[in-house]
This record gives structure tokens, C-alpha cells and sequence, in this order.
């Protein structure tokens, strides 16, 4: 299992080194990306590429796809990454360190600690006159909220970085799901 997180991480590092290295002019094409590979030194990553016809195809994909937009998801990637590595003992500093605009706060990380100790896979978001309620939908219980002032940022910004998902229910009340 490690060896393919291992191998999508390298590639979306390369494709990121690749696409930094050429102008926001410059059409970023797969052949280019395939002799630039060989430059570098990564002649086994464009081996196991060629013999891989989807990755050849999905590469060839994104690599089609306008310079700026290509560059802002490689920039999600990075930040779900450090903000998820930044929920992990022991590579809490070392995600900080490297990216410190991307690790979450002491409440998104208890929010995520939450939601995966409870076994539930969504909460709803119960919005009263006394205050706001985030109830498990498949398990009894709520989240604890250690300060309210921050949650709606908090949830925002593990929706951003990919670590829950955002839906609205029938009554137009959000709706957390995990990811």
C-alpha cells in the first residue's frame, strides 16, 4: 500500500517540479514531461509510466489543462497533505515546518479526532437560538467544541483541504461528511 502512495506522491512531485520550471506561457506537454523525466534522472518513474496506460492517459489530461489551474491543484494536493500530516504524531512538526500555512488548528484537529472516534461518517450542523449543535448522523452523540468563535472557520478549512466534505440537507442545514 505504501509503495503506491509512495509512487502517486512522486509523480505529483515531478509534475509539479516540471510544471514550476516552465513559463505560465508554455503549453506543458507530455512528451516534453517524458524527456524532461530522463533529464532529471528519473528514468524508472517515466519506465513505470509508459507501462501504465492509464496513467499515461490521465498525465496526458492534466497536463493539458491551463498552467494556473494545473499550478492551484498541485497547491491543494500540497496543503491536504500537510494538513493531514499534521494530525500524525510525529509528523505534526515536520508538516509544519515544511508548510506552516497548512497545518490546521488544536479544534480542526480534535473535530477530525472526533468524527473518526465516534464511527460516524457525518454531522449535522443544528443551528439554535442557544447556540449551534453538530450532531453524528449514524451514531448517538455531538462533537465537542472547545470555541465556537473559530468552528465555522475550522470546518471551512477541512473542507478546503479536502479532509470533509461539505453538503446541505433538504432544510438547507449543513451537512459534514468525512472524506
Amino acid at each position: 500500500m505504501l509503495e503506491y502512495a509512495a509512487a502517486f506522491a512522486t509523480i505529483v512531485g515531478l509534475l509539479g517540479q516540471y510544471s514550476a520550471e516552465r513559463t505560465s506561457k508554455e503549453q506543458l506537454e507530455f512528451n516534453d514531461f517524458l524527456e524532461w523525466l530522463i533529464k532529471a534522472n528519473h528514468t524508472e518513474v517515466r519506465r513505470r509510466i509508459e507501462e501504465n496506460t492509464v496513467a499515461t492517459f490521465q498525465i496526458q489530461e492534466l497536463l493539458k489543462q491551463d498552467h494556473k489551474k494545473f499550478q492551484e491543484q498541485l497547491n491543494k494536493i500540497d496543503d491536504a497533505v500537510t494538513a493531514y500530516a499534521s494530525v500524525l504524531d510525529g509528523f505534526d512538526k515536520l508538516a509544519d515546518s515544511m508548510n506552516p500555512n497548512s497545518t490546521l488548528s488544536n479544534q480542526a484537529i480534535s473535530i477530525l479526532r472526533q468524527i473518526q472516534e465516534s464511527g460516524a461518517s457525518k454531522i449535522l450542523e443544528i443551528r439554535m437560538l442557544g447556540g449551534t449543535e453538530y450532531i453524528y448522523a449514524e451514531t448517538d452523540g455531538e462533537l465537542v467544541i472547545d470555541d465556537e468563535r473559530f468552528v465555522d472557520d475550522d470546518l471551512k478549512t477541512l473542507v478546503e483541504k479536502g479532509l470533509l466534505r461539505h453538503e446541505l440537507n433538504g432544510k438547507g442545514e449543513n451537512i459534514y461528511i468525512g472524506a
